[in-house]
């Protein structure tokens, strides 16, 4: 073969090569939803989500992506022997946002799994806060802003209830964000929390848990954007 046919070959296999890449690739996409789960259990521990190597750190949430379809919701403790706290099914769709909160005791655990459908999106400065009363044994709670009447945020959420989100001002030169969770029925001031205006959600959302036992209550600030 002469030089010039062996420049011929090559350049007709390169050629051939670069047809072969142009073609249109298929690209399958995996569908996906998403869920956070918020681990409040009063005298629990950190929890393993499945095989996940994020845990969910007791009175903290972690966030994970998660396959479409029926799924299995596994939480066990991280400390030996590792007893399962949470064990169920649900059902997931593409694209979808979910959220678990795990609250009472490792011995009676109550879970409240729900389908994010009314997530706000913000324009103006401010961001969307929501309520969770998680406290075990607890009272209703009210919820206002320091300096604004009782329950004017929220005027009364049972045990497990959820408040929709609503909006608080982000703007900068109003400072800190003081949150005031009180009984319900007595106006009596159980804790409250501060957003600070340093760490401020501006156009984001944020959940708010009201966690723990009875005379221990704290609060858990989840993400939810």
């Amino acid at each position: 073969m002469n030089m010039k046919l062996k420049l011929s070959t090559i350049c007709f296999a390169l050629c051939a090569i670069i047809l072969c890449s142009c073609k249109k690739q298929d690209v399958k996409l995996t569908p996906l939803a998403s869920i956070q789960i918020t681990n409040a259990v009063v005298g629990g521990s950190d929890l393993q989500f499945g095989t996940n190597v994020a845990t969910v750190p007791n009175n903290g949430y972690t966030a994970y992506g998660i396959l479409t379809g029926s799924q299995v919701l596994k939480l066990s403790s991280t400390v030996a022997p590792n007893p399962v706290y949470y064990n169920q099914t649900k059902d997931f769709v593409n694209g979808g946002v979910y959220s678990l909160f795990l609250t009472g005791t490792p011995d009676a655990l109550n879970g409240i799994f729900m389908k994010e459908e009314n997530i706000p999106s913000h324009t103006a400065d401010v961001f969307g806060a929501r309520v969770i009363n998680l406290v075990t044994g607890g009272v209703p709670i009210s919820v206002n802003l320091q300096g604004s009447a009782n329950g004017s945020f929220v005027s009364s959420l049972a045990y497990k209830a959820i408040s929709t989100f609503k909006d608080v001002s982000s703007v900068a030169a109003e400072g800190d964000k003081v949150f005031e969770f009180r009984n319900a029925a007595t106006g009596d001031l159980i804790t409250s929390f501060t957003v600070p205006g340093y760490d401020m959600p501006r156009f984001r959302n944020i959940t708010l848990v009201v966690a723990g036992g009875v005379g221990a209550e704290t609060i858990i600030r989840t993400n939810n954007y």
